[in-house]
């Protein structure tokens, strides 16, 4: 029997390791998902914990330009988490990419983003052993100098990640240190190489993701990486909706690759865009694939690049490498 939004966040509280003497801020925007803020509320309230609702009109940025936040309610949440330790995020498009989401964990708060329908939330659990993956996945980042990328298909690109300070992202679904940021479900590593190194070609095919369009590749896309940016995007429909998308922005940035990692999760599957109604999906599921070589663009903190444009694109049967060693050979994980 599927288990109640209320008992998964009371299994979620749980593994952020929750205390009776904390409180947890629900922060949401007008009228949406009101259903995840009353589970979340009562989920902290069966804890012992005390809890607190910080409503914006609104705060998901678009998929098109143009995008202004309000930064009176930008400020006022900002005042109202900082008397939060657990800061929960059920905003429409999360605040992963924003000021907010920095300055509220840069003050030593745990932050989990919550997005997915219920039974994905629920299949989709992290735990330790899955934690203790990821952990591994950032050891090998840490270690490495280049992080290369290749694929029958034609994709061969290469990115400096060599010294100690790389930021790495480790997503394993919870959040139980001062500081941390996760997104419920998770299971992916990814690391941000040093701005403006990486080079080559990717090659997508049908059947890679698009998030946030929520929908598979149809037709094979060749894109040129140069220094960092695209700078060449050839193929069919695909191709031309690609560049559409980002011409629209009247931005350089968003030509930009951001971060690079690989999935971790077993239970995740490819096919969730054509299981589910994709608009009630954020795309987790496709980025935590196991085996997947996930990208992106535009948005990239550490290079000061906060544009809203921002495209995760997970793609199968790639072979990802950490100097001589292969963490992924043709979309499926290496065992350690």
């Amino acid at each position: 029997m599927p288990r109640t939004l209320r008992e998964l966040f009371v299994d979620q509280l749980r593994l952020c390791g929750l205390q009776a003497s904390e409180t947890v801020g629900v922060i949401s925007e007008l009228g949406q998902k009101t259903e995840y803020v009353d589970a979340a509320v009562a989920a902290a309230r069966a804890l012992g914990a005390g809890a607190l609702v910080l409503t914006a009109s609104s705060l998901s940025s678009p998929m098109l330009p143009p995008y202004t936040a309000d930064g009176r309610e930008v400020a006022a949440l900002l005042a109202g988490a900082g008397e939060c330790d657990l800061v929960i995020d059920v905003t429409v498009g999360g605040l992963i990419h924003s000021d907010v989401r920095t300055r509220i964990t840069g003050a030593g708060k745990r932050m989990l983003f919550v997005a997915e329908p219920p039974d994905v939330l629920e299949r989709l659990m992290g735990s330790a052993d899955l934690r203790r993956v990821v952990e591994q996945g950032g050891d090998r980042l840490r270690a490495g100098s280049t992080l290369s990328v290749t694929s029958a298909a034609g994709t061969d690109l290469v990115a400096d990640i060599a010294g100690p300070d790389l930021p790495i992202t480790h997503q394993w679904g919870y959040v139980d240190e001062p500081g941390r940021w996760d997104h419920w479900p998770s299971g992916f590593v990814a690391c941000f190489p040093h701005d403006g190194t990486a080079a080559g070609t990717l090659v997508l095919q049908p059947g890679d993701a698009l998030i946030p369009w929520q929908r598979y590749v149809r037709d094979e896309v060749r894109l040129t990486v140069e220094k960092g940016f695209i700078t060449e995007v050839d193929g069919g429909a695909d191709a031309m909706l690609l560049r559409d998308y980002f011409e629209s922005w009247d931005d350089p940035e968003v030509w930009a690759l951001s971060h690079m990692g690989w999935g971790l999760l077993p239970a995740a599957r490819w096919s969730a865009f054509d299981v589910y109604d994709p608009r009630t999906l954020y795309g987790q599921e496709l980025r935590s694939t196991a085996g997947n070589f996930m990208w992106s663009t535009g948005s990239n903190r550490f290079a000061d690049r906060e544009t809203p444009a921002h495209l995760d694109i997970p793609m199968h049967g790639c072979t990802v490498s950490i100097d001589d060693v292969t963490v992924v050979r043709d979309g499926h994980l290496v065992e350690e």
